[in-house]
């Protein structure tokens, strides 16, 4: 079987209707909103590329840091060259011997490893052999990394090595660098230098491959950053590596690196531990502001290593999310909250921003713990804070434009309230606002229609009604005079025509205020065969009057959902008209039709039919009547029409002068 293959208009377009579904908003707001999007869009990428707002994302990232911090490793010790240590030794440099006892007590004590952050670029001036006895004590310990440093000269960049005899009998040589921010705190460094190539791991690095902890070591960090020039002179750096931090200055044990070359620290002290010997004396050491310390009290250098010597051992590899991945996911949460803007309401809306806001700022902490990806939200949140202003603004502005409107109309129409509306009408609203003015629209509109509705009533009453009543109190008042030309039995069955019709009217006109307060909760099931038969049996002694017989066109019971009393009057009024217009000695058919979903029920005679003037205006409302002649005949049917309306249906009426007339309707089915 062939498996089609889904396109990309199939996955867009259920996304767009259910942003817009049913919606009935401006056609300016939607424009605008949709410009909103993409403005929005465009400017987090930008943003994103350019790292506008790198120093906010730096103190983000700083604060996501504390997460890291934890209690001090047991088996990292630092030996610091303090300012107590420079008062007791004397004037920087000290005599090789210092480190030569310094790294026997070392390989007595069986350390580890030792980084020593010491650089002995130049050869000791005052006696060559403390430089080999030196380089003897490096080699018999054999776990010694030594730095090297990138130095500026006249000439260009050149390596800084450590003198020959150190440098060959060291275990490994790495470089002590640290990548210093524009705000001036270091964050990272980079794990591979070198002038040309980048060769020289990191002392970090090589101190744990001595340690052997890792057989297999690989490079954290980006690979190949492409912003470094590449040729022979320039200096090299690959694999980025950003700290985390694991505590202040301080954070590792330390001892004097003068007393220990001195024998007053007893060797347990660095038994089997990671030894770190470096400067932390002031003037002496290069000293950095970082997340952990700050301004206020730098990190000396050789701190720095030793934290990134165990974030390489505990398999850290922070590294900043890539601008793409950044920007789709910030575009993603943006366009569930311009969802949220158009359908829901303002405080709704106001939590949704709130909860973005909330995730915006936690997520460099929670996707840094996790996954330890480094995000920068800041652009994320300075839009969704710019945004739900900027959208209030513009979706109040046009809901104020389209009430000065209405207000507009009303002053200049106070008499007949026009329901025409500079949207369009729907059923259901997306945006919030266009849907409570919809609401407010919708009210205007009944509140003239029942306006109408009152004016035809009350015309009813006071014309309608005091007809039959006038015309009663005439003849009683000609008779009292003398003046009738009727006799007695012809003057009661006079005033009993007119107390029928005046009965008759009151009747319709209650039964079509109840049809117009009809609720759904009040239908129940019934069947629409027995309700005709009931009629047919009521209606019966006029059909046999005027020689009219029924014809029963269904053989089906009908079950629909109705109102038992309205519905009867209903079928009674179509069956009544069509007996009194028809000829007499002709025929009624009542049919139940079976129409798919519907039951449609037709009331057919044989009479002088309806022109298309006639048929609107018997489809129309009692106010649009010509004759008074015809007020019961069309508020019965206006009787029928809003019964049906109110049981979901519609009535018909299929004439043509001469050839008879069928009114029908349809109700939906049940069961």
């Amino acid at each position: 079987m062939k498996i089609k293959r889904p396109r990309f208009s199939d996955i867009v377009t259920p996304l767009c209707k259910f942003l817009t579904y049913k919606a009935n908003c401006s056609p300016r707001l939607y424009i605008e909103w949709a410009l909103f999007i993409v403005i929005s869009l465009v400017f987090c990428g930008v943003a994103l590329h350019n790292q506008y707002f790198w120093r906010v994302n730096h103190a983000l990232y700083d604060s996501a840091l504390e997460q890291f911090h934890r209690p001090p490793p047991d088996d990292i010790v630092i030996l610091e060259i303090s300012d107590e240590d420079i008062s007791r030794v004397g004037q920087w440099p000290w005599p090789r011997e210092i480190h030569t006892r310094a790294i026997d007590r070392l390989t007595e004590a069986d350390a580890r490893a030792v980084m020593l952050d010491i650089l002995f670029s130049e050869p000791d001036h005052r006696s060559l052999k403390t430089d080999q006895r030196l380089a003897d004590a490096i080699r018999r310990n054999g776990r010694v990394v030594l730095p090297l440093i990138h130095e500026y000269t006249s000439d260009g960049s050149r390596e800084q090595l450590p003198i020959p005899p150190l440098a060959q009998a060291a275990a490994a040589l790495g470089h002590v660098h640290s990548e210093i921010d524009l705000d001036g705190i270091v964050r990272s460094t980079y794990l591979l230098e070198g002038l040309g190539n980048a060769r020289w791991p990191h002392a970090a690095l090589a101190l744990l491959e001595i340690t052997n902890l890792q057989k297999d070591i690989r490079f954290p960090g980006e690979q190949a950053p492409s912003k470094f020039p590449r040729h022979a002179n320039a200096w090299q750096r690959q694999n980025w590596f950003h700290i985390p931090f694991f505590g202040p200055p301080g954070y590792f044990k330390s001892y004097s690196y003068a007393r220990w070359a001195a024998g007053e620290i007893p060797l347990d002290a660095v038994r089997g531990r990671v030894v770190f010997i470096g400067a932390t004396a002031t003037g002496l050491s290069d000293a950095y502001p970082t997340p952990a310390s700050g301004f206020s009290r730098p990190m000396p250098a050789v701190e720095i290593n030793a934290q990134t010597f165990e974030a390489l051992r505990l398999g850290f590899n922070l590294k900043p999310l890539p601008s793409f991945f950044s920007w789709a996911l910030f575009s993603l949460m943006l366009l569930l909250l311009f969802a949220a803007y158009l359908r829901l309401r303002p405080g709704p809306t106001v939590i949704i921003s709130l909860l973005m806001l909330i995730a915006g700022y936690f997520s460099t902490a929670i996707l840094l713990r996790y996954t330890q990806w480094i995000v920068q939200p800041t652009v994320f949140l300075l839009i969704v804070i710019l945004a739900y202003p900027l959208w209030s603004w513009r979706r109040l502005a046009m809901a104020l434009c389209f009430l000065e409107q209405e207000n507009t109309l009303l002053r200049q129409q106070p008499e007949s309230m026009s329901s025409e509306n500079p949207w369009p009408s729907r059923d259901s609203l997306a945006e919030p606002v266009s849907r409570s003015i919809e609401a407010l629209r919708k009210t205007r509109e009944h509140l003239e229609t029942a306006r109408r509705e009152r004016e035809s009533f009350l015309n009813f009453l006071s014309h309608d009604m005091r007809s039959p009543q006038s015309s009663i109190i005439a003849l009683i008042e000609m008779r009292r005079q003398g003046r009738s030309r009727f006799s007695d039995s012809e003057c009661f069955e006079k005033i009993e025509q007119y107390a029928t019709k005046t009965s008759r009217l009151a009747d319709e006109f209650v039964m079509l205020a109840k049809a117009m307060q009809l609720a759904p909760s009040a239908l129940n099931e019934l069947e629409l065969t027995t309700v005709i038969e009931e009629t047919l049996n009521e209606i019966w002694p006029l059909a046999v009057k005027r020689n009219i017989t029924f014809c029963r066109d269904y053989y089906h019971e009908a079950f629909v959902l109705g109102h038992a009393a309205l519905l009867t009057r209903a079928v009674f009024n179509l069956i009544h008209n069509a007996v009194k217009f028809a000829p007499e000695g002709s025929e009624v058919t009542v049919s139940v039709i079976d129409d798919h979903d519907f039951w449609r029920i037709a009331v057919r005679d044989l009479g002088a039919g309806i022109s298309q003037e006639a048929q609107q205006r018997l489809l129309g409302s009692p106010e649009n009547l010509v004759a008074t002649t015809e007020t019961g005949l069309v508020l019965g049917l206006a009787l029928v029409r809003t019964v049906i309306d109110r049981h979901g249906g519609s009535l018909k009426i299929d004439s043509a002068p001469g050839k008879g007339t069928t009114f029908s309707f349809r109700l939906p089915k049940i069961g």
